[in-house]
């Protein structure tokens, strides 16, 4: 009888763990199925999204095209009809509009506007970081550096750095010697920090702090050439140009806003230096950076494409010079 109760327990001992088990496979089972149900949506949602966004994008693309042949880069209203759709200027303003079950929202920036990263002299790189409120030596240090980047040739300049200085990092690299082909590489050159790429605010010679200016907001691998368009220059390139004199760059924006033909004149007499002076332009723009984000109705994901488009002056139609098809969520 002590034999027959003991192998009923040890029955029961079993039978428990099994449900135990049992009970620990079912839970983990329905969570898995539960995050392969949102993993679903999720995928779902994003795909949906993303061609909200490439619909935004070429919502853009279209807005750019007839502005460009109606006669309408100056923003003059009449120029295109009641019946046509408004310009968006390529002045980093964001335009939100609904599409099927969702909304994206869309900005063009024209490239143009920005400093070219592979045509500024050193006079114009040094002016950048004297703007934002670095010492004489580290400007030579950084400026030497992307000069050094970008150049051909293996040896480096007075400040700056070749092969022998990045193979020796803790993950060691070769020095470009060719055209940045993105503004992205500027953190791969000594001296740029994180801070300097995506901007920070920072305190001048006083104790006032400045404004941020985010590198990447003023350069551009797009510009080909040396000039820069204020017609559309962020205001981060406006306060490289006039030194950080914030109130200069407010009458700057507001005169654009009221009267874009005017800005030229005026910001060239703000301009000390000549031959910067000379290098401002004022023109239709070429190159437009488009963003685009969209999210759907009640969702919880966006997408985020982009594109550099070029409008010829002298041609129909656009070029994408490049597609970025994932931007990271800023």
């Amino acid at each position: 009888m002590r034999s027959a109760g003991g192998e009923r327990g040890i029955a029961l001992l079993m039978v428990i763990w099994i449900f135990m088990v049992l009970s620990v496979l079912s839970a983990e089972f329905a969570r898995a199925m539960r995050d392969d149900a949102i993993a679903t949506q999720n995928l779902a949602e994003e795909v949906q999204a993303r061609g909200v966004a490439i619909a935004g994008i070429n919502r853009a693309i279209y807005r750019l095209l007839y502005a460009r042949q109606a006669g309408a880069e100056d923003d003059d209203p009449d120029a295109v009809g009641a019946d046509a759709p408004a310009p968006w200027l390529p002045d980093g303003r964001w335009h939100e509009e609904p599409y099927w079950g969702g909304t994206y929202g869309v900005r063009l920036i024209d490239e143009g506007g920005k400093i070219s990263l592979n045509r500024a002299d050193e006079t114009l790189l040094r002016k950048v970081f004297e703007t934002l409120g670095m010492k004489p030596d580290e400007q030579e240090e950084i400026v030497d550096a992307i000069i050094d980047w970008r150049d051909s040739d293996d040896l480096h300049r007075l400040h700056g750095a070749e092969d022998e200085y990045y193979m020796k990092l803790p993950e060691p690299y070769h020095a470009k010697n060719g055209p940045f082909d993105s503004v992205d590489e500027l953190l791969q050159v000594r001296g740029i920090t994180r801070e300097l790429f995506f901007g920070e605010r920072s305190r001048g010679l006083g104790s006032d702090t400045l404004p941020s200016i985010p590198l990447r907001e003023v350069f551009s691998v797009f510009n080909r050439s040396a000039n820069i368009n204020v017609r559309t220059a962020p205001v981060a390139v406006l306060r490289v140009v006039l030194g950080g004199d914030e109130q200069a760059v407010d009458e700057i924006v507001t005169a654009r806003d009221e009267d874009p033909s005017s800005v030229l004149g005026l910001i060239r007499a703000k301009v000390a230096d000549q031959v910067l002076a000379r290098r401002l332009v004022d023109r239709a723009p070429s190159r437009v950076a488009i963003e685009a984000r969209a999210m759907m109705q009640n969702g919880r994901v966006q997408a985020r494409v982009g594109a550099v488009v070029e409008i010829p002056e002298d041609g129909d139609g656009f070029h994408i010079d490049r597609w970025y098809d994932r931007l990271p969520a800023f």
